[in-house]
């Protein structure tokens, strides 16, 4: 990449889906998934839920990620995310289950949303279509719907924010209106300050990126800021086409830590991204600085970066928001198209092909 190409309009013709437009339209879609979410017709009580399951993969399961995390400490009902085909054996008539699908059409989430339904829980449904908007809608689950036309990862506001909403409706999660407005006010001042038409000596999402380019980004989180390391490693992967890896601490001091020592074959190719929030515990902050002494001879260099905003949903949008900016800003100064992702296309056609359902159990 020649220099200062992230600074000329014409780099950005590449991005085919128009992810830079996507995420400079942020507040408005924020302000539509929230004003959505708050006008579905929920019709159970908050006592009747005893326990809360999100399902979702890939970028709609993340959001159930994010919210987990940002909110950990602070829930009112235990809350679980599901990734997979199978439901766990606690889900019953008092389970709150949120079916997080863009598409509507994920079989991981389809088949969780037919135990789910099976086994009467309380299905509501976050999707732009496909037969989680159509066939459980018609079995009576509450749908939040969603514009279509975004790839999922894409659309986290989307997602995001709906089910922030629905969990402080029913009573998961204490009333979430100021931490809502405080992520507003993030997001407009991260779109303000990291856009395309902010020069690279002035942008830190540009900046990020081109000290990550050509390397393998290690990005470890703590506590809330332990599943945005998760995003950004995802939208890394996805936007950038390019390997990365997340970690969580205190964890990670207990395992990984071993594979960074002299005889480290990872060495130069990596860098590692440290995201802090400055409301860590004491213990985890100490951590991050010492697991930063330790590390930094075995890779390529290491970078800090913390979260800003006035609550903890804020500060985690903070950081969510700049790596997703700087996965793009990757994939511009490495001349890929941040928006196809050939590869699950295919994988999900192999898939189609080789059928559906549990393989056999073995002899």
């Amino acid at each position: 990449m020649s220099d200062g190409a992230l600074d000329r309009t014409e780099s950005y013709a590449i991005d085919s889906l128009g992810l830079f437009d996507v995420i400079g339209d942020s507040v408005a879609i924020f302000d539509r998934a929230r004003a959505g979410a708050e006008v579905v017709d929920l019709v159970w009580p908050p006592e009747a839920i005893h326990n809360v399951a999100i399902a979702g993969m890939g970028g709609s399961g993340i959001a159930g990620e994010l919210a987990h995390g940002v909110w950990r400490e602070r829930l009112r009902q235990p809350v679980s995310v599901l990734r997979d085909y199978y439901v766990p054996g606690w889900v019953g008539e008092h389970t709150l289950v949120v079916l997080s699908s863009y598409s509507g059409e994920t079989e991981e989430t389809l088949t969780v949303a037919s135990q789910a339904t099976e086994r009467n829980a309380l299905c509501v449904a976050i999707t732009s279509g496909g037969k989680l908007g159509t066939f459980y809608r018609d079995m009576g689950v509450p749908v939040i719907d969603l514009p279509g036309g975004l790839q999922p990862r894409a659309a986290i506001l989307e997602l995001l924010v709906p089910l922030v909403v629905v969990l402080g409706r029913m009573g998961v999660i204490a009333p979430p209106e100021v931490e809502l407005d405080d992520a507003r006010q993030v997001i407009l001042d991260s779109v303000a300050a990291l856009g395309p038409s902010v020069p690279t000596d002035q942008n830190l999402g540009k900046q990020v990126a081109l000290g990550l380019l050509d390397s393998v980004p290690l990005i470890w989180g703590a506590e809330a800021t332990s599943a945005v390391a998760q995003r950004w490693k995802c939208q890394i992967n996805e936007n950038a086409e390019m390997p990365a890896y997340w970690s969580v601490l205190p964890e990670a001091d207990h395992n990984e830590i071993c594979a960074y020592g002299d005889s480290s074959p990872v060495g130069r190719m990596t860098q590692m991204v440290l995201l802090r929030d400055p409301h860590h515990h004491r213990q985890v902050s100490r951590r991050i600085d010492l697991s930063r002494e330790l590390i930094a001879p075995a890779v390529g260099g290491v970078l800090e970066l913390a979260a800003d905003g006035n609550t903890p949903f804020g500060r985690m949008l903070d950081l969510v928001m700049l790596g997703d900016y700087v996965s793009l800003y990757l994939a511009i100064a490495r001349g890929v198209d941040p928006g196809p992702v050939d590869m699950i296309g295919r994988l999900k056609t192999r898939l189609a092909e080789t059928g559906y359902g549990r393989a056999p159990d073995p002899v």
